[in-house]
């Protein structure tokens, strides 16, 4: 049953793909490699969300947005690491995870290198990026790819993340990415496991390095599992064309539904710092009711805000800036005013 749900699945995507006009290659080829993924796709039937509502709404048309001006940028993280620059020389040492003959760097390129196929095959224009960025690196897409390493038990599954200083943009590429790689990889998502050097990733950093792509840029860094994990390792070392087929599947749905002369959305918004109202007031690792608490704040700790929605404002706690979530818009204010 997981196995006919699965192809279904396939079957409906690769025509929608075709019919939505952003190249039959891409379609065609996720069609044929139904067969050769049928187990990897039998993980992807836990996915709460069916395949419906994942691609739902898809525009019809893309006539106002055509693919054919866009532009990808997909970093292969710590290939050609020893070529960094002088102003990144420490990270030269830099090669990634590894279990045994298992190496990260392996993974990456590799995937990479199908994610940019099959970019083309679409009409979208790439550039297969090394560890160095080029300085001000500018695109309408920009995704930085990895696998991570951990000994600690029940640790698995890939997580994503924007830039500290993240625009609207960036925020809508994570989400697209989000809803369909665990769709082609069946991976559990490592919820908790976002780290600090990944919101503060060197290429995102053009504040402190040359080498770092513009602000304007949408990006994400993705981790698409533990090297150190067998469950993990077989999907991204064994059948890397699903991975793949989860990150290209995740820009083109971003790129569907991003206007490229909306300057407002690529925008990376500047807040004023804010200081905790409340007494131990809840800092999460997300912002919705009952999320995980991360831990609590005094009241009258600093914060810097580095994103709002919906009542919450994502913060880095001032002076310790490895410690950050989300916070209550409510449990907040603005030193010398209202909040």
């Amino acid at each position: 049953m997981e196995s006919r749900a699965s192809r279904s699945f396939f079957d409906i995507l690769a025509v929608l793909l075709m019919l939505l006009g952003i190249g039959a290659p891409i379609g065609l080829r996720l069609f044929n490699s139904i067969k050769d993924t049928t187990d990897l796709l039998g993980r992807a039937a836990s996915v709460d969300r069916s395949a419906e509502q994942l691609l739902d709404p898809i525009p019809a048309v893309l006539s106002g947005f055509p693919l054919s001006p866009w532009r990808v940028g997909i970093q292969a993280g710590h290939w050609k690491i020893e070529e960094l620059p002088e102003e990144l020389r420490r990270l030269r040492s830099s090669t990634g995870a590894r279990y045994g003959s298992y190496r990260e760097i392996d993974a990456n390129l590799d995937v990479a290198r199908r994610v940019v196929e099959y970019l083309l095959a679409a009409g979208i224009q790439v550039d297969l990026l090394p560890a160095t960025v080029p300085p001000g690196y500018r695109a309408d897409a920009f995704v930085s790819i990895h696998a991570d390493g951990a000994y600690r038990p029940g640790v698995r599954g890939w997580k994503m993340s924007t830039p500290w200083r993240s625009s609207a943009a960036s925020r809508m590429l994570l989400d697209a990415m989000v809803r369909t790689y665990p769709l082609f990889t069946g991976l559990p998502e490592d919820r908790y496991g976002t780290t600090y050097n990944m919101r503060g990733y060197y290429a995102f950093s053009p504040h402190r390095f040359r080498h770092a792509i513009d602000r304007r840029t949408p990006a994400i860094i993705i981790e698409m599992g533990f090297v150190t994990v067998a469950q993990d390792r077989e999907v991204f070392f064994a059948a890397p064309d699903t991975v793949a087929q989860g990150i290209a599947a995740g820009i083109v749905r971003y790129l569907s539904r991003h206007d490229p002369l909306d300057q407002a959305a690529v925008a990376v918004r500047s807040y004023p710092v804010m200081r905790v109202a409340s007494e131990q007031a809840e800092l999460t690792f997300h912002p919705e009711e009952n999320a995980r608490v991360a831990g609590r704040l005094e009241g009258g700790t600093l914060v810097r805000p580095v994103y709002q929605e919906n009542g919450w404002v994502e913060v880095i706690v001032w002076g310790n800036y490895r410690r950050f979530g989300w916070m209550r818009e409510a449990d907040l204010e603005i030193p010398g005013g209202s909040s």
